[in-house]
C-alpha cells in the first residue's frame, strides 16, 4: 500500500504535520510521499521547518496573480505526472483549498480512492466561504473515506446522501499539534516582547470575501475598539495579500504605540502569542479552532461559520465580514467569566477527539486500505 499526503497552504501543513508523523510511527517512510502544491509560497515555506515536514515534491504551481481555476488546472496538471511516475493506492487531502479541490479531482479522474480528512464542515451556503464552501461540498461527491471532525460533521454528510460506511469521526488534527506544543512547553522568538504587554487583542483577516468594502469598515470598528480599550494593545500580523496590506496601512498611522503590526509569523510563534491573548478578532477558520482550544474568545469576522459548535459553546461570535457588530461583542466576549470559558473550552476538545485525532486518521486509513488488498 503506497499514497500520497497533498497539502499547498499553512493551515493544511499545520493539520497534516501530526498525520505524517504517525504514519512515520505506523508504516515505512517509503509507504507514502508528502507533496506540497506551493499554493501558499511564503506562508508555507515559513512553516515546514518549524512543523518539522519532509516534503517529497513541490509542484510550484503559483504564478502571479493566479485565480483559483488556475491553480487549480496547474495542480491537477502536475499530479497527473505524479501519477504517471508513480500511480499511489491512495491520496489524502486536508480541508478545502484549491489544492484539496485539484487533488480530489485528480485522484477521481485517476480512480485512485480519495481521502478527505476535515470531511463534513459545512456553512451550508454555496457562495460564503467562496470558493471554500463550493469545494468541500463538491470534494465530498468524490471521496471514498471521509474523516469528519465531529459528530456534526457526521451528519452533515450523512444529510447529502454519503453512506455511513464510508465516514469515520477521527476528531481534529489541529488540536493534536497545538497539544503537543504544550507539552512541549516551546518557547519560540516573537519580534516584540509580550511580556510587557499585559492585555491585548490578536487580529488575522485574509479571507477573500472580506477584502474591500467589508475590510475597510472592519477597520473603522477596529479603530472604534481601540479607542474604548485604551489599556488596550492590538497586535496585527499582516497577511501577505496587498489587498490586506493596502487597507491596514491606509486605516492606521506607523506611530500608532497600540498597533503592532508586524510580518506573517510561523506556527510555533503565533501560538505562543495566541496563548496569552485577551481577544482575537479573525475570519480564519484553523484561528477560530485554535483559540477555542485554548479558551480565548475570539470575535468572528464573518457572516456565518462552518464550525458553528464554537458560537454554541459561546467561545467566540460572529460579527459580521464588516465587523459591523464588533463592539458589543468584544465586550461580551471579554467579560466572560473565565470558569465558564474553562469549561466551555474544555467540552469544544472533547469534542475534537482529545488529542487522539491522527491516532484515529490513520488507522481509518490503514483499516480500509489494507481491507481492500
Amino acid at each position: 500500500m503506497t499514497g500520497i499526503i497533498l497539502f499547498g497552504t499553512r493551515p493544511e501543513a499545520i493539520k497534516l504535520a501530526p498525520v505524517i508523523r504517525e504514519f512515520c510511527r505506523r508504516t515505512d517512510r517509503s509507504a507514502f510521499r508528502v507533496i506540497s502544491s506551493g499554493q501558499h509560497r511564503t506562508l508555507l515555506s515559513q512553516n515546514l521547518t518549524s512543523l518539522n515536514i519532509e516534503v517529497d515534491a513541490n509542484l510550484n504551481v503559483m504564478m502571479e496573480a493566479q485565480n483559483p481555476s488556475e491553480t487549480v488546472n496547474r495542480i491537477t496538471t502536475a499530479l497527473q505526472h505524479e501519477f504517471t511516475d508513480k500511480r499511489p493506492d491512495w491520496i489524502m487531502v486536508q480541508g478545502d483549498t484549491a489544492t484539496v479541490f485539484a487533488g480530489a479531482m485528480a485522484g477521481y479522474l485517476n480512480q485512485i480512492p480519495v481521502i478527505h480528512l476535515e470531511a463534513g464542515l459545512r456553512t451550508k451556503d454555496f457562495h460564503f466561504p467562496w470558493p471554500e464552501e463550493g469545494f468541500r461540498q463538491m470534494v465530498s461527491r468524490i471521496t471514498t473515506l471521509h474523516l469528519a471532525q465531529t459528530k456534526r460533521s457526521k451528519q452533515n454528510l450523512l444529510a447529502e446522501g454519503i453512506e455511513e460506511s464510508a465516514i469515520r469521526v477521527v476528531g481534529n488534527t489541529g488540536y493534536d499539534i497545538q497539544k503537543a506544543i504544550h507539552v512541549g512547553k516551546t518557547d519560540p522568538q516573537l519580534p516584540f516582547d509580550i511580556e510587557m504587554l499585559s492585555n491585548f487583542a490578536l487580529i488575522t483577516i485574509h479571507r477573500r470575501e472580506n477584502l474591500g468594502a467589508p475590510l475597510e469598515h472592519l477597520c473603522g470598528q477596529i479603530k472604534e475598539l481601540m479607542r474604548r480599550y485604551p489599556e488596550m494593545t492590538f497586535i496585527w500580523p499582516k497577511h501577505p495579500n496587498p489587498g490586506v496590506v493596502t487597507v491596514i496601512e491606509h486605516h492606521f498611522a506607523d506611530d500608532d504605540p497600540r498597533l503592532i503590526i508586524c510580518e506573517p509569523l510561523d506556527y510555533m510563534a503565533f501560538q505562543k502569542l495566541l496563548r496569552s491573548s485577551s481577544l482575537v478578532i479573525s475570519d480564519s477558520g484553523g484561528v477560530q479552532e485554535e483559540a477555542a482550544s485554548l479558551g480565548v474568545p475570539i470575535a468572528i469576522a464573518r457572516n456565518e461559520t462552518e464550525r458553528p459548535d464554537i458560537v454554541e459553546l459561546e467561545l467566540g461570535r460572529l460579527v459580521g465580514r464588516d465587523g459591523h457588530a464588533l463592539i458589543e461583542v468584544a465586550a461580551d466576549l471579554m467579560n466572560r467569566p473565565h470558569g465558564t470559558m474553562i469549561t466551555s473550552r474544555d467540552r469544544w476538545i472533547e469534542m475534537q477527539g482529545n488529542g487522539c485525532a491522527s491516532v484515529n486518521t490513520v488507522n481509518a486509513v490503514l483499516e480500509t486500505f489494507r481491507k481492500q488488498d
